[in-house]
């Protein structure tokens, strides 16, 4: 059965509530889209010539997490070719290193998704959230530990919240049982938790619903099965109010850009 077949006999709250939140790509995001889509790269996937086009789709996906992200992957490759002095590794460095200083101007205030992120979170017709109501808890889910990053230090500071407000979640620091504390102090009114910052580590398994119906997914996950399951830890048996869960978009001009998002938003 799925939930829907059985919501009458469980006496559920009504069915999730999904809010579409797009927000236009700002000329500095456009601007590292277009460098990004005219990158081609040679020293890579030597045994596969027509995949030249893979590490540029792995830093697309980068991209659509946020800019901290795929910078981290540039310097990574950047790294990686440091040692190679073949032709082929001097122009790849040349197009990384364009990217990069492409990706720099895109700051918070400037990355549009984050900004669409606080107006959700502000706006009394969407989530409405602050983290001043003890039994209002926010989750937000993102597939990468940079973009993660950048929420807590920027969302922290601009919802004035304190470092015991915020936890983390994901699957490179600490314990099980660390992580499981995490989520029980989640769930518990007088823990001083508001906000839990988590990757698709916490997708499966974990019961975010206690004090929880809202949710926002930063970056939408290419599986949609990934989705569903983050949806999961709050739309489940036991919720008592009506889940509230947002994703959030980026509409651009690029081609290829608008291309793929459109298979995102689908």
């Amino acid at each position: 059965h799925f939930k829907k077949d059985v919501t009458a006999q469980l006496g559920a709250p009504s069915a999730a509530v999904l809010i579409k939140a797009k927000a236009a790509a700002t000329p500095e995001e456009e601007a590292a889209y277009d460098v990004l889509a005219g990158l081609t790269f040679e020293s890579f996937d030597r045994r596969r010539r027509p995949g030249q086009h893979l590490f540029r789709t792995v830093l697309e996906k980068a991209l659509f997490s946020s800019p901290a992200a795929c910078l981290q992957t540039v310097r990574e490759r950047l790294r990686k070719l440091e040692s190679v002095t073949t032709e082929e590794a001097t122009r790849d460095r040349e197009g990384l290193r364009k990217l990069e200083a492409a990706l720099l101007p895109v700051t918070p205030a400037r990355f549009s998704r984050y900004q669409r992120l606080l107006q959700l979170l502000r706006s009394p017709s969407e989530l409405a959230w602050d983290g001043r109501d003890t039994k209002d808890r926010l989750v937000v889910f993102t597939e990468r530990i940079e973009t993660l990053k950048l929420l807590r230090e920027q969302l922290q500071r601009d919802c004035g919240l304190r470092d015991e407000q915020v936890a983390v979640l994901h699957g490179q620091d600490g314990s099980d049982v660390d992580q499981q504390r995490i989520v029980e102090d989640f769930g518990r009114e007088r823990s001083p938790v508001r906000l839990l910052l988590a990757t698709d580590m916490a997708s499966e398994g974990i019961n975010l619903h206690f004090l929880c119906r809202k949710m926002v997914h930063f970056d939408t996950p290419w599986s949609f099965i990934v989705f569903q399951q983050r949806n999961g830890r709050i739309d489940r048996y036991g919720q008592d109010h009506q889940p509230l869960i947002a994703y959030l978009f980026v509409e651009s001009k690029t081609a290829r850009v608008k291309g793929d998002t459109r298979i995102l938003e689908l």
